[in-house]
C-alpha cells in the first residue's frame, strides 16, 4: 500500500489567509517604470511653488515696511479728521500682516482718506483751529459787530486809528513823537 503523501507547498503566512493574487510591481505610475523626464517635471513643480511663496512672502514683507513707515509719519491729528486710529492700524498691520492684507487694506483705503483730509487742511477747509479728543475745534469766530472794541482797547477819539488802549497817548500823525528827534 503505496499512499502518496501530497507535499503542500509552502506558502509565507500572509498568503494563507489572503487568497487575492498579487499587484503587479510594475505597473504604469510605479517608481520602476518612472524616468528621469517625470522627476524632473515633479522637482520643476516644487520648485515654482516655492519660487512663488518666496515672492509673495517677500512682497509681504515689503508692503509691512512701507506701510509702517507711512502709518509712523502721520501725525495724529490728520487721523482724527479722517475717523481713524492711528494705534488701531499698527498694530493689525504688524500683528495680522497674513499675506500683507491689512498693509494692502491701509494702503488702498485708508491712505486715500488720510490724503484727502492733508488736502483739505492745506486748502483751509477746516479753517483756523485745533484738534481735541471730541473733533476739530476752530478757534474762537471773530467778533459778530466789528464796532464793538476787545476789552482793553477803545475807540480812537482822533480818527488816526481805529482803536487805542487807554494807557498809550494818540500818536501824532506823522506816526513818530516830534518830541524826539
Amino acid at each position: 500500500m503505496s499512499t502518496s503523501v501530497a507535499v503542500k507547498q509552502s506558502r509565507p503566512m500572509w498568503r494563507q489567509w489572503n487568497h487575492a493574487p498579487l499587484p503587479d510591481p510594475v505597473g504604469p505610475y510605479s517608481v520602476a517604470t518612472m524616468s528621469t523626464v517625470d522627476n524632473t517635471g515633479v522637482g520643476i513643480g516644487i520648485a515654482v511653488f516655492f519660487f512663488v511663496c518666496l515672492v509673495i512672502g517677500i512682497g509681504s514683507l515689503i508692503m509691512l515696511i512701507v506701510a509702517l513707515v507711512d502709518i509712523v509719519k502721520r501725525p495724529d491729528r490728520q487721523w482724527k479728521l479722517a475717523g481713524q486710529e492711528k494705534t488701531l492700524w499698527l498694530l493689525l498691520v504688524i500683528l495680522v500682516n497674513f499675506l500683507a492684507i491689512p498693509s494692502l487694506i491701509y494702503w488702498f483705503n485708508i491712505r486715500k482718506q488720510l490724503k484727502q483730509v492733508e488736502t483739505d487742511v492745506a486748502n483751509g477747509r477746516y479753517g483756523p483751529g485745533h484738534m481735541t479728543y471730541a473733533g476739530w475745534e476752530p478757534f474762537p469766530a471773530p467778533l459778530p459787530n466789528p464796532t464793538i472794541a476787545p476789552a482793553g482797547w477803545y475807540h480812537d477819539a482822533s480818527g488816526e486809528a481805529q482803536l487805542r488802549r487807554p494807557d498809550r497817548p494818540p500818536q501824532p500823525p506823522g506816526g513818530r513823537d516830534s518830541s524826539i528827534s
